[in-house]
């Protein structure tokens, strides 16, 4: 029994690093890539270093301090973006739990069919609507845009429907309003929800490239993702610089990697973990 088990656990951990692998291989040889010249990463056979690390690769990158500023919009509109999400779909959420209404059946199904629909569907009216309010090529054009979530909206409205009606209804007794229960009580018990959202949010919103290219034309207004697609399609060639391209790519990803490291505690206990004591 005690070989079967030795043989099944390291059978699962082979397993698990050979996924890990698979799962870290493209982020290496992007790294590596980085660091080699343009003959050496087409060389056949591929190496996997390169003779020289070619550093200067990573400071002809952020040479003009563009990169800098694409990342800088990208940050902060995802800041503005993923602050607003979740005070609004937290207030959505409550409503949808702890409040009584006609119609509120109705509502949800509405709701439900929305966050069927694919996403680009809304793309062609938002467009009309933000044009006639002169909000286009502007970062507040995309941010109001972009700050609902019919995902978050369900996600904490399952949250709060885990927790035991009698802490709401005690809070009530105490003299505590809806403000003041959602605020004091409801999102105190329910944080890792909480910072599982803001973590996904922040991502998908720095990520984001098909709606902000629709939106955005000036190249001072570009987000990351746009600057790189325009940095990759320079002069009219595909992959002159591949070295500087990688170089490119590996500045960008880096920052979302330690923020997934340090937040990934998080994000296995909001998706795992019940948010407070159920009945």
């Amino acid at each position: 029994m005690r070989r079967k088990k030795g043989m099944s656990s390291l059978l699962i951990h082979l397993g698990l690093a050979l996924i890990s692998f698979v799962l870290a291989f493209p982020f290496l040889w992007m790294f590596t890539n980085s660091i080699k010249t343009k003959a050496e990463i087409w060389a056949v056979p591929p190496r996997v270093l390169p003779d020289v690390a070619q550093w200067h690769n990573y400071a002809d990158a952020l040479a003009d301090g563009t990169f800098l500023r694409y990342m800088w919009n990208s940050a902060y509109t995802a800041v503005i973006i993923t602050v607003i999400m979740l005070f609004n779909s937290a207030m959505f959420a409550y409503a949808l739990t702890n409040i009584r209404f006609k119609g509120k059946a109705i509502l949800v199904s509405l709701i439900m069919v929305t966050y069927i629909m694919p996403a680009t569907t809304t793309y062609v009216p938002s467009y009309v609507i933000l044009s006639r309010m002169g909000l286009m090529n502007t970062h507040s054009g995309y941010i109001i845009s972009s700050c609902a979530s019919i995902f978050n909206i369900f996600f904490l409205r399952t949250t709060f429907s885990q927790i035991t009606p009698g802490i709401v209804e005690a809070a009530r007794i105490d003299g505590a309003g809806h403000w003041k229960i959602l605020w004091r009580v409801l999102a105190p018990m329910s944080r890792p929800a909480f910072m599982t959202l803001g973590l996904l949010s922040f991502l998908g919103c720095y990520n984001s490239y098909l709606w902000p290219s629709l939106l955005l034309r000036k190249k001072e207004k570009y987000l990351v993702s746009m600057g790189l697609q325009a940095f990759f399609t320079a002069e009219g060639a595909y992959g002159l610089k591949w070295g500087t391209i990688m170089a490119a790519c590996c500045v960008i990803v880096f920052p979302l990697l330690l923020l997934f490291l340090f937040g990934q505690r998080w994000i296995l206990n909001g998706i795992t973990s019940d948010s407070a004591v159920k009945e």
